[in-house]
């Protein structure tokens, strides 16, 4: 288990990642290429249609994993400021 402090730290690169425009760029680009790509498949190419699907679903999952620790440490910091309070 990560302490306070460590979460806070974490949070704080994340937000850097999110704010970074080459990675930005990266996860649109890819999003669109592979969306770009879901949608000119065939019926008969389910199996691309499925690989490129999954490939949406673990960009998605990266994103949502950053903005996960950015929302830990956000939540660490009003405990901290929350103890300092009191």
């Amino acid at each position: 288990m990560k302490t306070r402090e460590e979460e806070i730290s974490r949070a704080k690169q994340a937000q850097q990642l999110l704010r970074n425009e080459l990675l930005t760029e990266a996860f649109d680009e890819l999003e669109r290429l592979y969306s770009e790509t879901w949608r000119s498949t065939t019926p008969s190419q389910t199996e691309a249609r499925e690989k490129v699907y999954f490939l949406l679903q673990a960009l998605s999952h990266v994103r949502t994993h950053i903005e996960q620790v950015v929302t830990t440490g956000e939540m660490a910091e009003l405990s901290r400021q929350q103890l300092h309070l009191n």
